[in-house]
Parts: C-alpha cells; structure tokens; sequence
C-alpha cells in the first residue's frame, strides 16, 4: 500500500513476499470480506465496466475480479512497485494479464486518464491520519469515479479511547494470541496498529464520505471494529 516509508510499515520486497499468507492471519473474516466484495461487485456492475482498486498490493482483488468478470476493465493503483511487482506476476499466474493494468501511485497523485464505474479502498483508509489525508483520499476517488459510481470502502472504524472500540480491539488481540503461533509477531503486529492506524468514529466516517460527495447506501461486511460500506457518488 505504500512506495516508502510510511505509517511505520515498508513493504519493500520481503514484505511484499510475506504479505499475503501474513494479512490472511491479522484481518478476522479477511477471505469474506474480499468474497462478499467481489460479489457485490458483479451485482452492482454491468457485463462491461470499469474498476479502479485503490491499494491494489498483491492484487487479490484483481484477480478475484477477473475472474468473475472477464470483460471488465480492471485497473490496480498501488504505490508500492514491490507490491506491483508480485501483482504482475499474481496476474500472470492467473491469465489475466492482458486485462489489468497495474499503476504505481496514489489516488490524487497519479493521472489515471479515465473515470470508472466502480472503485475499491479495502483496508487503506485508516492508515492515513484525520488532519485532510482522509478527506484527500475520498476525494480523489470521487474524482476518479464517473456520476452515480459506487464505492467499497473498507476500514478500522471506532474512536479509540470509547469503551466499544477498546474492547473490540483487546478481543482481537485475544483472538491473535490464541490463533498465530509467534506471539512476538502478535505483539509487533499490535504495536503497529496502535502507532500508525488511524481510525475514526463510523460517524466521522460518514461526514468525511460526504464531504467528498459520498452517500452511504449501508454496510455489509463487519469483524470486531473492522468494516465495509457501499457508497455511491452523488456530487
């Protein structure tokens, strides 16, 4: 999700390796929330359409997606070239190479020259910080989409420091530790989080989809604090 440095975290090209068989073991209910997302997807979409995923990494969501839909267009943004280095060849693997284009960059940052009938963000928002980063990011997503686009958006939303949102994030850490066999690795992973993700009320979360000429259609996905919305472009 990142080219450098950023948040704490590098996804260079060992990271980039682990990352798969690692985000699989963190994220609870992961493999659904990719599942449901996908399908949605197809019920939202027409036969032909065009799909931007905003943090493609590995490119999970683009081969799930080419492979549901082959006659979409399909384009993965990512600023990490260690990650789109193991997307390329993920796709490569798959037979979908021809159909997806791999782009490094970021949403705002990177001309993409189309607008698209549907983007993804899953799992990228709270890595970025409340003080216009956030409201950056959505922003440039509505730009990239075409009127009436729809949006997934997936992300860590509760306000730390409220009661609910402590207590889901201390059964979730409970849930690694009885789970992943390194508790050292549990513990770095956790320290992670509490250092460089940046979650925020699903209010707030709201107001900022707004604010970017979102409107929130409803969730369907959710573990512990973790969850997914549908929203679609209306400004």
């Amino acid at each position: 999700m990142t080219a450098d440095i950023e948040q704490g975290v590098r996804y260079d090209a060992r990271h980039a390796a682990a990352y798969d068989r690692k985000i699989r073991a963190l994220i609870p209910g992961y493999e659904a929330l990719h599942e449901l997302s996908a399908f949605l997807l197809v019920e939202l979409l027409p036969a032909r359409a065009s799909v931007l995923v905003a943090g493609s990494g590995t490119g999970e969501e683009l081969t799930r997606y080419a492979d549901l839909a082959p006659d979409w267009r399909l384009t993965g943004l990512e600023p990490s070239g260690e990650m789109n280095a193991r997307a390329a060849e993920r796709c490569l693997v798959a037979g979908v190479a021809e159909r997806v284009r791999l782009v490094e960059g970021k949403p705002g940052e990177t001309e993409l020259g189309e607008r698209f009938d549907a983007a993804t963000a899953l799992l990228v928002l709270h890595f970025l910080p409340d003080d216009g980063a956030k409201a950056a990011f959505l922003a440039a997503l509505a730009h990239a989409l075409e009127p009436g686009g729809w949006l997934l958006l997936a992300d860590w939303a509760g306000e730390r420091g409220e009661p609910m949102c402590e207590r889901l994030f201390r059964a979730w850490r409970s849930q690694q530790d009885a789970t992943r066999p390194k508790p050292e690795q549990v513990a770095l992973d956790f320290a992670h989080l509490d250092r460089n993700v940046h979650p925020v009320s699903p209010e707030r979360r709201i107001a900022l989809l707004a604010e970017a000429g979102f409107t929130v259609e409803g969730e369907y996905w959710r573990a512990y604090g973790l969850s997914a919305l549908l929203a679609r472009k209306t400004a």
